[in-house]
């Protein structure tokens, strides 16, 4: 006879629509157990857990129908250039907001970015030491929860110029999709 050993592999997994509301991608975020919530201590062994259960254990394309899938980052993780090892048509390479953005951050930005990564970032609120990442990013989540409408509109004005996408986050109702549109 033969025994077989069956895991419980968890990952959330959350649609981001486009303006049409039409799906985009999907945010793929670390779970252990049936609750919803983050429990994990280690940002590091939580985004690999999610790559390891999203690409090897489920299958990326099982898991996102094609889609780009955005994952977190940490700053070891970047430093490490661990995206690389995933393929650029299926990831979004996101960057957590607790990330400074050193030379060597930077340095790594722009490595992924030559190499054909999408790059967002995590919650972000300007200030002038994150004005580098500016510099490689194709995509900025504002979270809705934790700014106000006077807020998104000041960082809309400062990045205007630059070809860079704004994801509305945590958008509860029709009032606040309405108003990220």
């Amino acid at each position: 006879y033969r025994r077989f050993l069956i895991l419980d592999i968890f990952v959330a997994r959350q649609p981001i629509f486009n303006r049409l509301q039409k799906l985009f991608a999907y945010e793929l975020l670390f779970r252990d157990s049936y609750d919803n919530n983050y429990r994990c201590a280690n940002g590091d062994q939580a985004t690999i857990d999610v790559i390891c259960n999203s690409f090897f254990a489920i299958g990326i394309d099982a898991l996102t129908g094609g889609k780009r899938a955005f994952i977190n980052f940490t700053e070891n993780l970047l430093l490490q250039e661990s995206p690389l090892l995933l393929s650029k048509k299926s990831v979004v390479v996101e960057i957590l907001e607790t990330v400074e953005p050193t030379p060597e951050v930077i340095a790594v930005c722009k490595k992924l970015k030559q190499a054909g990564y999408l790059i967002a970032l995590d919650d972000f609120v300007f200030h002038p030491r994150f004005a580098p990442l500016l510099d490689v990013a194709d995509i900025i989540k504002v979270d809705f929860l934790i700014t106000t409408g006077l807020d998104r509109r000041k960082l809309m004005l400062r990045v205007k110029n630059r070809n860079i996408y704004f994801l509305a986050e945590k958008v509860e109702t029709r009032e606040d999709f309405e108003e990220a549109l």
